[in-house]
């Protein structure tokens, strides 16, 4: 294994890197991204970097994860709040008999609504009623081509080679 990187290769694969996945390099980078164009630290104080920077890249999306559960579950939260507040809004007005209130910043009018579908049986539903979604079950596909059965359209890749990486 070398000492150091060869510089034409690694501007080439940092090019790559940047073709291909446009939206991983942030202003934090630099200094990284000066490293290795300059190929100035040996291969292995190189990857130590590279790995930290992994990690960080992985605990920001795995907490960016938790925050999207979270502001989806607020967000739920405020619209079903929403939704009662205007029932509310609906019961009182019909107990009152009123149909339209003209308020500040607000308008509040009951109308007719319109009629929407209920299905009570979808198994009684006639064809042109029902749509079906077609998509390819790459489960039963792997296990049949495993078994050596052709598939039409469907074929197995070849097995690329894939880092693995050990967090000591």
């Amino acid at each position: 294994m070398p000492d150091r990187l060869d510089p034409t290769f690694v501007r080439a694969q940092i090019e790559l890197l940047r073709h291909t996945h446009p939206g991983i390099w942030d202003e934090g980078d630099e200094k990284l991204l000066a490293d290795m164009l300059e190929a100035e630290t040996g291969l292995n104080e190189f990857l130590t970097k590279l790995v930290r920077q992994m990690n960080n890249a992985k605990a920001m999306g795995t907490g960016l994860d938790a925050e999207l559960v979270d502001t989806r579950d607020r967000r739920d939260r405020y619209w079903d709040r929403y939704h009662g507040m205007r029932e509310l809004a609906h019961k009182l007005m019909a107990q009152a008999g009123v149909r339209k209130v003209e308020l500040l910043k607000a308008t509040l009018s009951i109308r007719a609504g319109t009629p929407h579908v209920i299905v009570t049986d979808e198994t009684r539903l006639p064809q042109h009623c029902v749509r079906i979604k077609r998509e390819p079950d790459r489960i039963a596909i792997k296990a049949a081509l495993a078994n050596g059965e052709p598939v039409p359209g469907a074929e197995m890749s070849n097995a690329e080679p894939v880092l693995n990486v050990r967090d000591k």
